[in-house]
């Protein structure tokens, strides 16, 4: 079925109800890239908080729900490939969406050049330390951009199905490694001591561990972008939103356990001062050439990430354009393929360009970290006003779902979680060049505020009364919501 943008531009509709559960899960699980998470996070928490790392992981998750519970029914309520940008236009004004929309929009747009950076510089460290062998790491990330970029243009069937064969395979080797770590303890022996909380040694430095965790399960919220092509999107994007922090929570919690029994817990400064990641580390002392194992992992976790990132953003930037709060180029759907595959060029396009130069001129490293600190303060902006879109909507237009504990105690949870992690991310400044990432949120906002001023020209006033509306009914947010103006 075709349609016509607000912009004027002929287009088609998106691959509907073409992807089932499985899919949908893995896309929020790609996205959360479970081994990057666990793999390069445990020194940092080990060393922050020593034998009880693995409570800090299940603390996270604790958090986490109180963000994915009170998403996961405005997910329910709204199915659309707007995502944050059509919730928060309904629950707080079309102003509120647009700046939402566009902040995940651009800012998931953009991770994967970091993202692709640092799984080349990887794969260059570690293939020419073991075999001498190791091409240029922008010759890998180039190449990991590319392939995102085919599979993000020729559609979201495609994608689901790299992202479960890649996801499932990096969640099996991950298990793998943990398991083998408790079959075989280090020096410390089997133990559970890292979940109890009388282990504790420093208070500050346990939550500055669950501030990094929670941000290991960035993510959960990608299933929302996809909407429009779930089978039942009502009832399969919550269950994929809570199922897949439920499903990291286990998978992070268990590997962080493993890989500190394995290493040994009488050995733990050893593990959080390794100058390789500890995983590498533990799987060539427990499975010698099967290390290799934990290398593909990696790889299969940065390029999921990367095509999970492409898929949600785009289709974030579509759904707005889809109304108007966006040029129409975004809106775009390709004939055959119906992807929005106009955004996925664009989007390519910045992610190779940002990760050749300022990766070459940073470090690919460096550029990792930037975006790192970059993309923290733009989820906290968009989980904050996600929590207040909740709230907000399920008080007015869905109080006959309205639940105290989901729609007000978790968001209260969760917003404060989110200043704190913001509080911690800057005090103390980190070190040039991390401390440009707040700086690029900086120009994230200031981006969006000149959006919002270009969608506000009275020559495309008629967006606001379409921002929010759902590809299914007819019904815009303005005769849900009346929010001040």
């Amino acid at each position: 079925m075709a349609e016509t943008t607000a912009g004027g531009v002929y287009q088609h509709r998106l691959n509907t109800r073409s992807v089932g559960f499985p899919g949908v899960l893995m896309q929020s699980v790609a996205q959360i890239s479970p081994t990057l998470g666990i793999f390069y996070t445990i020194a940092f928490t080990t060393g922050q908080t020593g034998i009880t790392a693995p409570l800090t992981y299940l603390v996270a998750f604790i958090l986490c729900l109180t963000l994915a519970v009170p998403l996961s029914g405005l997910a329910r309520e709204m199915p659309s490939a707007g995502g944050y940008y059509t919730y928060v236009s309904r629950a707080l004004g079309p102003d509120a969406g647009l700046m939402t929309g566009w902040l995940y929009g651009v800012s998931v747009a953009l991770v994967p050049c970091a993202l692709a950076a640092f799984t080349g510089a990887v794969l260059h460290d570690e293939l020419y330390a073991e075999f001498g062998f190791g091409l240029a790491w922008w010759v890998y990330a180039v190449a990991i951009l590319a392939l995102c970029y085919w599979v993000a243009f020729r559609g979201i069937v495609i994608s689901a199905r790299f992202m479960m064969t890649m996801g499932i395979a990096e969640i099996v080797i991950g298990l793998s490694l943990a398991a083998t770590g408790l079959l075989h303890p280090g020096p410390g022996g089997l133990n559970a001591a890292g979940f109890n909380p009388a282990n504790i040694h420093s208070q500050s430095g346990f939550f500055l561990a669950v501030v990094l965790s929670i941000f290991a399960f960035t993510g959960f919220e990608s299933a929302a972008a996809i909407g429009e092509e779930s089978r039942e999107p009502r009832r399969l994007i919550p269950a994929a939103i809570v199922g897949s922090v439920v499903m990291l929570g286990f998978f992070y919690v268990l590997t962080a356990w493993g890989l500190q029994i394995g290493w040994g817990t009488d050995h733990l400064t050893a593990l959080a001062s390794s100058p390789t990641a500890p995983a590498f580390v533990l799987a060539k002392n427990l499975w010698g050439v099967g290390w290799v194992l934990v290398l593909i992992a990696l790889l299969n976790s940065g390029i999921g990430v990367c095509i999970a990132c492409t898929t949600s953003s785009t289709r974030t930037l579509y759904g707005m354009a889809r109304t108007g709060a966006l040029p129409a180029v975004f809106g775009a759907v390709h004939p055959r393929h119906k992807t929005p595959y106009r955004a996925v060029m664009i989007q390519s396009a910045a992610a190779v360009a940002l990760c050749l130069v300022l990766g070459l001129f940073y470090g690919p490293i460096n550029l990792f970290n930037i975006f790192g600190v970059a993309g923290t303060f733009a989820y906290i902006l968009i989980y904050g006003l996600g929590n207040v879109a909740a709230w907000r909507y399920f008080r007015t237009v869905g109080r006959r779902s309205f639940n105290v504990f989901y729609h007000v105690v978790f968001p209260v949870i969760g917003t404060a979680a989110l200043v704190y992690i913001g509080y911690k991310s800057i005090v103390p400044l980190p070190a040039y060049p991390v401390w440009i990432g707040p700086v690029i949120t900086a120009v994230y906002v200031v981006a969006g505020l000149a959006a919002l001023a270009w969608a506000r020209r009275p020559a495309r006033a008629g967006w606001r009364a379409r921002a929010g509306e759902l590809p299914d009914t007819d019904v815009p947010a303005a005769a849900a919501v009346q929010p001040a103006a």
